[in-house]
């Protein structure tokens, strides 16, 4: 036998050995998979997700906005001297913060020199008048004497002293006039207060040489006290005020002013009485203005307002019919709502009216009688069995919010139902 006969027969042999190895080896492992016992297939449980619903129903809705503004006087300006001199008497009220009446006497001008003055005018009247009396009957006689001459024609005015009369009248007219003038700068010497008001500062104090013209005092009107607002362009028309501030129309629109003092809060009422006749460029915002209804009241224990005051606002407008009311909470990314619909959580897209602090106020995309889901849960969830209180003796419905609830408070809480969602994975 050859070298290369042995040399094959040697590796058949050892391919024969290798097969037998791993045929026997892949028979084990099959056998010992037989003899494994089956795992049992388990069903994933249901995820149960508990939400809150409302059923929604048509209703009516104040909007209501919030701003803050700065207290201000409607009547403000400087208390100034009409003569010139040395004061020398000032009210007790003539302080920051004094309060006066209109007519009061707030400070007194050394009034000596301008009696003296008025001494004077009524001198000159009393001569002027004498005179002008004299020069009536002077002008009487001539004219008695050109007739009983028996002159004919009409008497030359010279003659019967018309021009001489005419000057005396006016001698004493400028008498008058000076006298009154006299009256009027001794009146001046007591600068009394234009109306009723408060004092935001002095500038003068007693003893001090005042010319015409010089600030006294910077006053206000305590009748008329109002808060500037910014509104937006959005909220100026959803409130409705366009158009409405033409006659006392704009009356109607209510306001409430709050401020914090310390660790109370006080509130005060307003109406609204006008606003700026041009948005601001800068801002996009119009002004509007609310009339303080009593600000320096102290009823109860609270503060009169301040002039410069900061305080903040709930303006309530126009009422909104026929809407759905829903929590801002149940609305998902400002355009769509969770809706139950037999059973089933919906993706319903909606159109949002008007929108608050706390609600939305939906003019599209819901029906009466709507289950519209609070809780928060994920887009995947559409599509989910929801399980209804209904079937446990019923949901609830959103309650209507009243009028007082929503002009003062903003409130309009609604009750809410349980509902369980039950997915499976």
């Amino acid at each position: 036998m050859s070298l290369d006969q042995q040399t094959g027969r040697s590796w058949q042999s050892k391919a024969l050995i290798i097969g037998a190895i791993v045929g026997g080896t892949i028979l084990f492992i099959m056998a010992l998979g037989a003899m494994r016992p089956q795992a049992e297939k388990r069903e994933i449980p249901e995820t149960i997700v508990k939400v809150d619903v409302v059923r929604v129903a048509p209703s009516s809705y104040p909007i209501l906005v919030n701003t803050s503004g700065t207290v201000q006087a409607d009547t403000r300006g400087n208390l100034v001297a009409q003569i010139r001199g040395e004061i020398v008497k000032e009210s007790e009220a003539f302080r920051a913060g004094g309060s006066f009446s209109k007519g009061e006497v707030l400070l007194e001008i050394d009034p000596r020199d301008y009696a003296a003055e008025l001494s004077q005018a009524s001198a000159a009247v009393s001569q002027a008048d004498a005179a002008y009396r004299q020069e009536q009957a002077n002008a009487r006689q001539a004219r008695n004497d050109w007739d009983r001459l028996g002159n004919t024609g009409d008497a030359p005015e010279l003659v019967l002293r018309k021009p001489q009369l005419a000057a005396a009248k006016a001698q004493l007219e400028s008498a008058s006039a000076r006298l009154e003038t006299a009256q009027l700068n001794l009146e001046r010497t007591k600068i009394t207060a234009p109306y009723d008001g408060r004092i935001i500062q002095r500038n003068a104090v007693l003893g001090q040489y005042v010319g015409i013209g010089t600030p006294v005092a910077e006053i206000f009107s305590t009748d008329r006290v109002e808060v500037r607002l910014p509104l937006s362009q959005t909220e100026f028309t959803q409130l409705g005020l366009d158009g409405a501030f033409s006659g006392d129309s704009a009356e109607r629109f209510k306001v409430t002013l709050s401020s914090r003092v310390g660790t109370n809060t006080y509130t005060w009422d307003a109406v609204l009485s006008r606003a700026d006749s041009t948005f601001d460029l800068n801002t996009r915002q119009i002004d509007v203005f609310a009339r303080v209804i009593e600000p320096f009241a102290t009823e109860s224990g609270r503060p009169a307002l301040k002039i410069g005051q900061f305080v903040n606002a709930q303006v309530e407008g126009q009422t909104l019919s026929n809407v759905m009311v829903v929590p801002n909470k149940s609305i998902r990314e400002g355009s769509y709502v969770f809706v139950s619909v037999d059973n089933i959580l919906e993706r319903t897209p909606v159109k949002i009216a008007w929108q608050d602090d706390q609600n939305a106020l939906i003019e599209t995309g819901l029906n009466t009688g709507d289950l519209v889901v609070t809780t928060s849960l994920n887009s995947t969830l559409a599509g989910a069995t929801v399980k209804l209180d209904e079937e446990f003796g019923g949901s609830k419905t959103a309650s209507k919010p009243s009028d007082d609830e929503s002009s003062k408070t903003q409130d309009n809480k609604q009750e809410v139902g349980k509902a369980t969602a039950a997915t499976s994975e």
